[in-house]
């Protein structure tokens, strides 16, 4: 594995593990599911820690002499860049409009006003942002994996 595709995995447990952090700690564990909250955050506390140690060494252990990135590098990282925006750009964009268009409905039903927060609109960007990372990462090692 190169070093590239060793960070895409350990930014993958980095994002996956704060997304859960940050799910339980906002919205909680629910109520209709078993209690397992306390093992499920031992685990990816672990997984966190770990990703962190194994990013560290990976610094570490390469050389300065050595080439950092490659044109590959450089063309595996776009493509994932491009879906990682195209995400962003359509959950922002399907948000905006729900924004939109529930502020002619909010007469008719005061269900779905707590969308409308500046609460939620901050976590749906928070959460928003961590999944594109993730999905860039994702779609980096799929390339590092089959295509090159």
């Amino acid at each position: 594995m190169s070093k590239q595709e060793i960070l895409s995995w350990t930014s993958i447990a980095t994002t996956s593990s704060i997304l859960v952090f940050y799910l339980l700690i906002v919205f909680g564990w629910p109520s209709f599911l078993p209690d397992i909250s306390g093992s499920l955050t031992k685990i990816f506390f672990n997984l966190f820690w770990i990703a962190v140690v194994v990013e560290i060494i990976v610094e570490i252990n390469t050389s300065k002499k050595s080439v950092d990135k490659d044109e590959r590098d450089f063309m595996i990282e776009a493509h994932g860049l491009r879906y990682a925006f195209n995400f962003l750009v359509a959950i922002l964009l399907i948000y905006l409009g729900h924004l939109f268009i529930s502020s002619f409905f909010t007469g008719f039903s005061e269900q779905f006003t707590t969308l409308n927060s500046a609460n939620i609109t901050m976590h749906v960007l928070f959460i928003s942002l961590l999944l594109s990372s993730a999905i860039k990462r994702c779609v980096m090692v799929y390339h590092y994996k089959n295509m090159y």
